[in-house]
């Protein structure tokens, strides 16, 4: 079939996925009862007759005493309207904590990725090309380590060794405390550790020419960054290996190394462009799970994005953050599935049947 009659399947099968998933999030919602759906959308500090208005506001609202079919549609209405509820932790709208905290995540999981392409590719080509050497039975050995270790494992590996033991580089915050008291309040907010306009401290401070600020908030992302490298380029490492000894069996290889084609022009321009396709795609959908590694690496290294507040509000029973992370993850993860199913599509018409 075409490529377009593809990307509008997959479109249209999205659509029942994503209600799927709101269906998922809403039930979980209602496994607590009552009591529990007003308490993600009420300040616990409110008390009195300004609280009993409000839960009776709120049950009118989401017709909490009608059938519970109905009461979805209206709590997906509220979610379209960007009504998530209150975060009892920040005492601000889930939707502000999103927009405050995503960003890091995002820089991070981005940090993440680019490190794990670096080293990953170049180590996978070339153990491949030099297959059963003691190189090669060194780096599988290695890979083979990192992944069967959880990430949490590979995380406070880093945190007590290069953080805490040898205090390489920071390993907590995404700034030393110290300096707090330095940046501007013009564009730091202190009582959350929220700066502007990016949310990311180490662009923000850049912005504002606050060099030591910037150079401090970045060494604070190395670490994190690492650990989540660690934990996804084991992966890609093995799965381009495969990838790559497969390619070097074919025949149009064994051609080129018949007319003298040296072997090093063979290797990265003849195996590893073929080898490269399952891996791209392999690596979209570690990435996508990158955000959930997230959650524990930025908890161990207390470094502030979603992951961290995702955690910090399930300890802390902030039930309309937990769920709303849920719901955002969910959604992450289908859309990236889509995108990198159109993508090999793409590069592999193959897979386009007819």
């Amino acid at each position: 079939m075409k490529l377009w009659v593809y990307v509008l399947r997959r479109l249209i099968l999205l659509l029942p996925t994503l209600i799927g998933l709101t269906f998922l999030v809403f039930a979980l919602e209602h496994l607590g009862g009552t009591a529990l759906i007003l308490a993600q959308y009420i300040d616990p500090h409110l008390t009195g007759t300004a609280r009993q208005q409000l839960v009776e506001q709120l049950t009118a609202r989401f017709h909490l005493n009608d059938p519970v079919y109905v009461q979805y549609f209206y709590w997906l209405a509220a979610i379209l309207q960007g009504d998530w509820g209150f975060s009892t932790t920040i005492r601000q709208p889930v939707t502000t904590g999103f927009l405050w905290f995503m960003p890091n995540t995002i820089m991070l999981t981005i940090v993440a990725s680019a490190l794990t392409w670096i080293i990953s590719v170049p180590i996978g080509v070339y153990s491949a090309a030099r297959r059963d050497s003691i190189l090669d039975q060194g780096v599988r050995v290695v890979t083979f380590t990192l992944y069967s270790m959880p990430i949490f494992l590979i995380g406070y590996a880093l945190f007590l060794t290069l953080g805490t033991g040898w205090r390489i580089l920071p390993s907590q915050f995404n700034i030393d405390p110290i300096l707090l008291p330095t940046i501007p309040r013009a564009w730091f907010d202190d009582t959350n550790s929220v700066s502007y306009p990016t949310h990311i401290l180490a662009i923000d401070a850049f912005l504002h020419g606050d060099w030591t600020i910037a150079w401090n908030a970045f060494l604070h992302v190395i670490l994190p960054s690492v650990a989540l490298a660690l934990a996804l380029l084991a992966g890609i490492i093995r799965i381009l290996r495969a990838s790559m000894l497969e390619v070097l069996e074919q025949d149009y290889v064994r051609l080129a190394r018949a007319k003298g084609v040296p072997e090093r022009l063979v290797n990265n321009f003849h195996a590893k462009k073929n080898a490269l396709l399952p891996t791209v795609t392999s690596f979209g959908y570690l990435v996508s799970g990158l955000f959930g590694g997230a959650v524990v690496i930025e908890y161990i290294f207390t470094f502030k994005g979603i992951g961290w507040w995702t955690t910090f509000a399930f300890l802390h029973q902030d039930v309309a953050v937990v769920m709303g992370s849920t719901l955002v993850f969910g959604v992450i993860l289908v859309v990236t599935t889509l995108i990198l199913d159109i993508l090999y599509a793409f590069l592999d018409p193959r897979i386009r049947y007819e």
